[in-house]
């Protein structure tokens, strides 16, 4: 569960759940990953999620997060 222990409303939850379902669907598309690859990809794209949340709740978060995901040199998969 990708944002497991963050305290915000309802509302927003579903918010940050459907853009990480929207941008986990757009990374996998260009790159399928698996086993314990997948684990940290998620886990990093989740954190992405946030850390844009967190800067703006308003922004298009899925599209900023693939952008940013799949922008970094660490790769599909890196922690």
């Amino acid at each position: 569960m990708p944002f497991q222990g963050i305290v915000v409303e309802p509302v927003e939850l579903a918010k940050l759940a459907r853009a990480f379902d929207a941008a986990w669907m757009a990374v996998n598309s260009v790159n399928t990953v698996w086993g314990q690859q997948q684990r940290r990809a998620r886990a990093r794209l989740a954190a992405i999620i946030l850390d844009l949340w967190r800067e703006d709740p308003a922004q298009a978060l899925s599209a900023g997060a693939v952008e940013r995901f799949l922008a970094s040199d660490t790769g599909i998969g890196a922690s």
